[in-house]
């Protein structure tokens, strides 16, 4: 029996019965392979199976069989027959297991290892053979390097396409922080400098917020933010209504001239410029939908959607009303009617409340109010200096203007002095004011509410007026005596502006008059479901309609009454309720939130010159406090957190309310309060107030316009000390406070700004923007 081992070397041995029952051991010593178990197999299959039982007793072992090998070249037809035999073979002469296939080259049998290893050969060397003859070989899909190569490039496949979706990831991500979550312009509209305007509004409109309704200065125009094209464009302010208000403009300052011999200086571009401001704050902008609705004076006028004609014309009967939009009716709110307007139908219907007559607004004079620094909007003659005012102007002072502010005060103060010398004159006596109406007369006030409407009835039973020196006493030194530096010109310029505020109005500048007055209120429903509800209250009263109930605050005290006019309790504050903000006699709400008194849930917050208090709604019992100087309104979210808008003010600012400091720097400050406890969840100091809340969305607004009115001449405050206009917006995290971006606009402010979600409205003098940006 010949065979060939598969390192190449060729054996030949003869096979006997005698090997079925004692198996041969083979050991190849060219590689030192054992074939033993193939070389039996074979021996087995050359003997068909055969078995012959050894005989008893078994014989003496005899030799081992000697297996005789041969090194020899075997002749061509022995090679023959050992390829028949190996090819007849069922199993693979390397791995010893069956064989499924044969070499394409040289016909082995080869196993399924062999095959992993090289395809459809059985060596290294078949392979290159095939390769050198070119011979059409099928690739086997099983092979390991095919496998692993595949294996591989999956794997590269793979990675590749996590790190370029890491880096697409991170790229997408600076992308968006950087540029795409910031807001950038959207939609512009420039115009010329002789179409500036100084009044305007803005309003998005559309189910996608693709159409923008605008009116600037005088012009009501349409755009679509999709083109950028404008659908139509309106000038509402004619010529003929120009030259009306030059006209009497004129005539009142001859009217002022006559006898004083001496000519207001004002030209005819100041008087022209003046006419047209007026004329267009006389306007007033409400969109709802397809329906633009412009009011001025006691005219109301409908402007169609698609051409932007006047379409409808309503007259009404009181001038200065209020626009509110309510459902689908458009209510224009006098001082003792209502006009009604159907906004589908363009109807409408008056709707009269109180007496006749006209009413009042009655003010608390605590203080507040005022002109500003001399040169720069007031500070001469009788009228008193506003120390916020000033302070706040003082702070927008260049370094130059404010190294020069104690010369520039004390310029003024001098002519402060010779025109007080020159009023002095009985050719030239002072003008009288006029009384207001007796104490014994009552006036009625429409008060509007988001329920309905509320007559309020104010009477002065007996009148008190307690008047308080509001400044610090002056210095017994001043600073002005000696050689002043540079670091001193903020307390000269104190000392200055104090003592101009002492003098100002014959030397009552520095005095408050708080009205400690008696009055009686009256709360009249005008559907008369209910009897009047009628009280005494000290200091000046305001009426809160609110959603469950009506709030009466006068002085340091609240009374909250239900829908049906039934007192629920009342409650004594610390300080004295601001006249100011959202509510009470004042049309509109605050820009900065809503207050002093407020609804919210079933919570009554209230917030007076220092402090915030959270009341129960039903039983009026405190839940808590919390003292803040300054709160100028209040935000929630939807899970009732309260966002309050305050400052970094102290007691002494109410105590000392006209004494002025030019280097004191009042901050506005946020605050978010847990409405259960009133624990301030985090507290910050944005540079200036939240202007809108909803949702995700916080902004805070600062800005500030040196010549709002573009005013020629600036007295003696030039153009050149003052800081260049800006505007800073920032929008707030709030779940911790934090500063997601800020939008600086460095050489302009606007005259009106609008938020909506992810978009800026901003009405400028020589443009309307749009500023949006990404959200997730």
């Amino acid at each position: 029996m010949k065979l060939q081992c598969s390192c190449g070397a060729k054996y030949a041995f003869d096979a006997t019965p005698e090997m079925l029952q004692n198996p041969v051991k083979f050991v190849c010593p060219a590689c030192g392979l054992d074939a033993s178990d193939f070389v039996n197999e074979l021996i087995r299959q050359e003997f068909g199976g055969q078995f012959t039982p050894p005989p008893p007793p078994p014989p003496p072992p005899a030799p081992a069989s000697r297996l005789k090998i041969s090194h020899e070249a075997a002749p061509a037809a022995q090679a023959a027959a050992t390829q028949e035999t190996a090819a007849a073979s069922k199993f693979c002469a390397k791995h010893r297991e069956r064989a499924t296939e044969q070499c394409a080259v040289c016909h082995k049998p080869i196993c399924p290892k062999c095959m992993e290893m090289f395809g459809y050969f059985c060596s290294p060397l078949c392979k290159g053979k095939a390769e050198a003859q070119h011979l059409n070989v099928p690739v086997f899909a099983g092979r390991k390097d095919l496998v692993e190569g595949q294996f591989w490039r999956k794997t590269g496949l793979i990675m590749g396409g996590l790190i370029g979706a890491v880096v697409l990831f991170f790229g997408l991500w600076i992308w968006y922080a950087w540029f795409g979550s910031v807001p950038h312009p959207y939609f512009s509209v420039r115009f010329e400098d002789a179409d500036r305007g100084y009044f305007g509004r803005s309003q998005l409109v559309g189910k996608d917020k693709d159409q923008i309704v605008f009116l600037h200065g005088g012009t009501l125009a349409r755009y679509d933010l999709k083109t950028k094209k404008p659908v139509w464009s309106d000038e509402l302010i004619t010529k003929q209504e120009i030259d009306a208000a030059i006209k009497a403009a004129y005539e009142e300052d001859a009217r002022l001239n006559e006898g004083n011999g001496f000519k207001a200086h004002r030209n005819a571009d100041d008087i022209e410029r003046e006419a047209r401001q007026d004329l267009q704050s006389e306007m007033r902008l409400l969109v709802s939908g397809q329906n633009i609705w412009v009011g001025s004076g006691q005219k109301l006028t409908r402007y169609d959607w698609d051409t932007g004609k006047a379409a409808r014309e309503i007259t009404l009967p009181e001038a200065d009303g209020e626009l509110v939009e309510t459902g689908d009716e458009l209510q224009m709110i006098g001082e003792q009617s209502v006009t009604h307007i159907s906004l589908t139908s363009g109807d409408s219907r008056i709707e009269q409340f109180g007496p006749t007559g006209a009413a009042t607004v009655i003010a608390q004079n605590d203080g507040g109010g005022g002109a500003g620094l001399p040169g720069n909007g007031g500070g001469i003659g009788d009228q008193p200096l506003d120390p916020k005012k000033v302070e706040a102007q003082a702070q927008n002072l260049n370094i130059q203007g404010r190294i020069a502010l104690p010369a520039v005060l004390s310029n003024a103060r001098h002519e402060q002095q010779l025109e007080d010398a020159l009023n002095d004159d009985p050719k030239h006596p002072h003008p009288k004011g006029s009384k207001g109406p007796p104490a014994d007369a009552e006036q009625f006030q429409l008060v509007p509410g988001k329920t309905g409407f509320v007559e309020f009835g104010v009477q002065m039973l007996e009148e008190n007026m307690v008047t308080r020196s509001a400044m610090k006493a002056p210095p017994k030194k001043s600073v002005l005596d000696g050689n002043l530096n540079a670091s001193q010109t903020g307390e000269a310029a104190n000392e200055i502006l104090n003592d101009m505020q002492r003098n100002a109005g014959g030397g009552t500048g520095g005095n408050v008059t708080e009205d400690q007055s008696r009055y009686k209120v009256t709360v009249h429903l005008p559907d008369g479901s209910s009897p009047d509800w009628t009280g005494e209250v000290i200091g000046p009263p305001q009426l809160f309609v609110l959603k469950t109930v009506n709030v009466i605050a006068a002085g340091k005290s609240v009374t909250v009454l239900d829908k049906s006019n039934k007192k629920l309790w009342d409650a004594s504050l610390t300080y004295t309720v601001s006249s100011e903000g959202g509510g009470g006699l004042s049309r509109g709400e605050s820009r900065y939130g809503a207050g002093p008194c407020v609804e919210h849930g079933d919570t009554l917050y209230v917030f007076d010159q220092a402090v915030l208090t959270s009341y129960d709604l039903n039983s009026g019992n405190a839940r808590w406090r919390l003292p803040s100087v300054g709160v100028v309104g209040l935000f929630f979210d939807d899970k009732d957190n309260v966002y309050v808008n305050t400052t970094t003010g102290n007691p002494d600012d109410i105590k000392y309310s006209r004494q002025i400091d030019v280097n004191r720097d009042t901050q506005a400050v946020l605050s978010k309060i847990d409405p259960k406890a009133g624990k301030i969840l985090w507290s910050i100091k944005p540079g200036g107030y939240v202007s809108y809340l909803s949702g995700k969305f916080i902004y805070v607004i600062d800005s500030y316009d040196p010549n709002p009115r573009d005013e020629d001449e600036m007295n003696d405050m030039t153009a050149s000390m003052q800081k260049p206009a800006f505007l800073h917006i920032i929008r707030i995290r709030p779940s911790d406070g934090k500063v997601m971006w800020d939008y600086y606009d460095r050489d302009r402010c606007p005259v009106n700004w609008v938020f909506d979600g992810n978009s800026i409205e901003l009405v400028f003098k020589r443009e309307v923007q749009v500023l949006r940006y990404l959200t997730l």
